[in-house]
């Protein structure tokens, strides 16, 4: 340093053994270290003595200037005397304190106070340590190591922090992106069902349909097959989310009456050369066959065909919740009584159920989510509740029918969200109301 080494002994305040004049002791992450003392001399050695051991140190004769030096310099640590004019050690640390920095400044008060309140004073302005006079050179050497390791402490945890910041923010990206990927899924799945209040050949129909998350293994469907027969369906993916929305979307492709889609619902006569409609169990015998999984995944549904001018219809029933036929003036009606799921078991076979509707009776497709909507204890809405409303709201229009039914729900469920895919689909037979497509 161009400085002679100072002998042992009490030089300027500071008590200096030989034995501290050994190698240098180097450390990472070395701090900046600004020493504030009015005396120039009392300065002196423990300049020396910190250059010596590797740290970078900055001087200043008053708090004021200290304070001007860490405006322009990232200082890491301040050892400061208490008396001082213009600003004493106290108003520094205060003045420090009340900084807005992303850093942390370590503060060492000098003082040749040692009374208990004198510290107590000092902690509350914002110290962090003492040193007594007259120094030594140990306390100096043990004091800026342990806010040394203070100091890297706080880099460490503040660089994890911005490691936890860039993470999150990466993370609040792709959240983002995927949100919005769920969105378009779920906007293309809501393209894919009827539209409201959609009649034809004299049949009304109306639905609900409520995803538990952003879309869902439910979908639905009402259509014409020919000029005469509506076809329609209710089916549930096993399990949720993208998978099971993926299928439900795939599946609501293929069940589609157009032979641009190269559909199952309809087939060529030869003797009439016209498509006709193919039976329900057919369907889905076809779809059973060509949906084995091997990642146990499989879907429950319902699809049926209705004759728009004599009420006839047929329906199969691929372990889907039973159908309810709602009549004006008598009790609801369920149909069915299980069957096999889709894509469980190959080579199985569905039957047809057969029924005929009158003018005013409405047919109801529902999905477990439904019937299984659980109150906060645990109980289900099950099918009887279900009948109930329907019966009682039978009297209704199509939709507030439906609209009651999902406030009885929201009601028993204590909440507007639900566990499960929520679809229903509700048909009515008015044959005197038939018009054309």
């Amino acid at each position: 340093m161009g400085c002679p080494e100072p002998a042992p002994g009490l030089v300027w305040g500071l008590w200096v053994p030989a034995s501290n004049f050994g190698p240098d002791v180097r450390v990472s992450a070395m701090p900046k270290i600004l020493l504030v003392d009015d005396n120039p001399s009392m300065r002196t050695i423990p300049r020396l003595l910190l250059r010596k051991w590797g740290y970078e140190v900055f001087e200043a004769s008053d708090g004021q200037e200290a304070l001007d030096i860490l405006a322009r310099e990232p200082i890491g640590m301040v050892i400061s005397d208490w008396m001082m004019p213009n600003l004493s050690g106290i108003e520094l640390c205060r003045k420090i304190r009340e900084r807005q920095t992303d850093r942390y400044t370590y503060l060492i008060l000098c003082t040749s106070k040692g009374e208990k309140a004198d510290l107590i004073e000092g902690m509350e302005a914002g110290a962090d340590d003492f040193l007594v006079k007259p120094l030594s050179t140990e306390d100096l050497r043990v004091r800026v190591r342990a806010g040394q390791r203070i100091l890297e402490l706080e880099r460490g945890l503040a660089d994890r922090n911005e490691d936890l910041r860039g993470t999150n923010l990466k993370l609040q990206t792709a959240y983002e992106r995927i949100e919005g990927d769920l969105k378009a899924a779920a906007w293309m799945q809501l393209e894919l069902l009827p539209a409201p209040s959609p009649r034809m050949l004299g049949i009304e129909s109306e639905w609900l349909f409520q995803p538990s998350l952003y879309v869902a293994g439910d979908t639905f469907n009402i259509f014409p097959v020919d000029d005469r027969q509506i076809g329609f369906y209710l089916l549930d993916v096993s399990g949720h989310g993208v998978p099971a929305a993926m299928l439900s979307i795939t599946l609501s492709m293929i069940l589609t009456p157009e032979p641009v889609h190269g559909t199952l619902l309809k087939r060529p006569n030869p003797l009439s050369g016209r498509d006709e409609a193919v039976e329900p169990p057919d369907v889905v015998r076809e779809l059973n066959q060509r949906f084995q999984s091997k990642d146990d995944s499989y879907f429950t549904m319902i699809y049926g065909l209705l004759d728009s001018q004599s009420g006839a219809f047929t329906l199969t029933q691929a372990g889907h919740p039973s159908p309810i036929v709602l009549h004006p003036r008598h009790d609801p009606e369920l149909l069915g009584d299980g069957g096999a799921p889709v894509g469980m078991w190959p080579d199985m076979e569905y039957e047809a159920i057969r029924g005929q509707l009158q003018s005013g009776d409405r047919l109801v497709l529902y999905s477990d989510g439904v019937i299984e909507c659980a109150k906060p204890d645990g109980e289900q809405f099950g099918e009887q509740r279900l009948m109930g409303h329907l019966k009682t709201a039978n009297g209704a229009t199509l939709r507030r029918m439906l609209d009651d039914l999902a406030s009885a729900m929201r009601a028993w469920r204590g909440s507007s969200e639900f566990d499960d895919d929520v679809s229903l689909l509700a048909i009515e037979f008015r044959p005197a109301q038939q018009e054309q497509i």
